[in-house]
């Protein structure tokens, strides 16, 4: 499956972190990339770890340190049967995580406004794949699916943190129309 997870590092209500901290979500097996800030690199890998939970689409309490990822030094990584990647910019981190035969496509938006974040990010990618019909609906853990035109279902993963939302969706020919 497919997982997203972003952070936006200059929200206000974010705790520092430090090397130190990164003990807190270390797993057995996990290699870091080098030569990165410690601040940054915290964020790097719970965004990883987040996204490697989200894609396996269960209903279970989110553990970092139940999550083992290696990273290449380009800030690809892989975790059991997954392959992922990292992008940083200087106001969020955005980590995607699917199985390598798959191909994703995403998307990131700002978000200043003040209303739900669940209903704005719907309401974006409503209009980011028009002229297609969209609408969502749950699978059977209560986990967002995105429905086209009323006939195909497709898992998509959804998240937002401060200023920033996205999605991660499988690259379908549907969906590119």
């Amino acid at each position: 499956m497919i997982g997203i997870d972003i952070v936006d590092i200059k929200d206000p209500l974010l705790h520092l972190r430090t090397a130190d901290h990164l003990r807190f979500i270390k797993a057995k097996g996990d290699q870091y990339p080098e030569n990165i800030d410690p601040i940054l690199l915290y964020w790097i890998v719970w965004s990883a770890k987040e996204a490697v939970f989200k894609s396996k689409r269960q209903l279970k309490s989110f553990d970092p340190k139940l999550i083992t990822v290696i990273f290449s030094n380009d800030l690809h990584f892989s975790s059991k049967k997954l392959l992922g990647t990292v992008e940083t910019t200087p106001s969020y981190v955005v980590a995607t995580a699917a199985p390598p035969s798959m191909e994703l496509m995403h998307q990131i938006w700002m978000n200043h406004q003040k209303a739900s974040s669940q209903k704005i990010i719907r309401a974006r990618i409503i209009a980011y794949f028009k002229p297609l019909n969209i609408s969502f609906t749950l699978d059977e853990n209560q986990l967002p699916l995105l429905c086209v035109n009323e006939e195909k279902e497709f898992p998509i993963s959804l998240t937002h943190h401060g200023n920033y939302m996205a999605f991660c969706i499988e690259k379908h020919g549907i969906l590119e129309s």
